[in-house]
């Protein structure tokens, strides 16, 4: 049983080896031989193309998340362009106004960003206005209720600071994408 189980490996594994083995440049047909002059056709080499991947890097977006901020980035090492998060306001969608998919969701991240932002801290305020009064002791129903509710909205504000950094992801997927390479 064991021993139908290994040779079947085997067979599996030289026929996939056979097939990929195909597809290497070792097995790459010769090159064809002009038939007048015996050269072979194509031999003239030409300068490989310009790599325009340099400009790319150098002008390709990206963001870093720092505890609820973000800073934006232009490069694999190049300078901050701007920092994004609570309550800090930065123009992304001015940045990525040359894609208009990138515009969208730049929009999209202003947005949510601001409604998790005054809401999450509202939420917070809450909440610290909540553990002030039930630690005086009032013996209040309105303390609990302070806390969770509190709890709930940055909980809310959270969830929305989180879908407008996935907008702001996609922005500067988009704009990325359309950056000419």
């Amino acid at each position: 049983m064991k021993s139908t189980i290994l040779r079947a490996l085997l067979i599996g594994a030289s026929v996939s080896g056979a097939t990929a083995g195909a597809q290497t440049i070792s097995h790459a047909a010769p090159p064809v031989a002009n038939s007048e002059s015996g050269t072979v056709a194509g031999s003239t080499r030409t300068a490989p193309p310009s790599d325009s991947s340099h400009s790319y890097d150098a002008q390709a977006l990206r963001f870093e998340s720092h505890w609820g901020s973000a800073d934006i980035i232009r490069g694999a090492n190049g300078p901050v362009i701007g920092t994004v998060g609570w309550f800090r306001g930065f123009d992304v969608e001015k940045l990525v106004e040359s894609s208009p998919q990138a515009a969208t969701e730049a929009r999209a991240f202003k947005t949510n960003n601001f409604r998790g932002s005054l809401v999450g801290g509202l939420g917070a305020a809450t909440v610290v206005v909540g553990a002030v009064l039930t630690s005086n002791s009032s013996n209040n129903a309105a303390s609990p209720i302070l806390i969770v509710a509190g709890a709930v909205a940055v909980a809310w504000g959270a969830q929305h600071l989180n879908t407008g950094y996935s907008a702001l992801s996609r922005a500067l997927w988009w704009y990325n994408r359309d950056l000419a390479r």
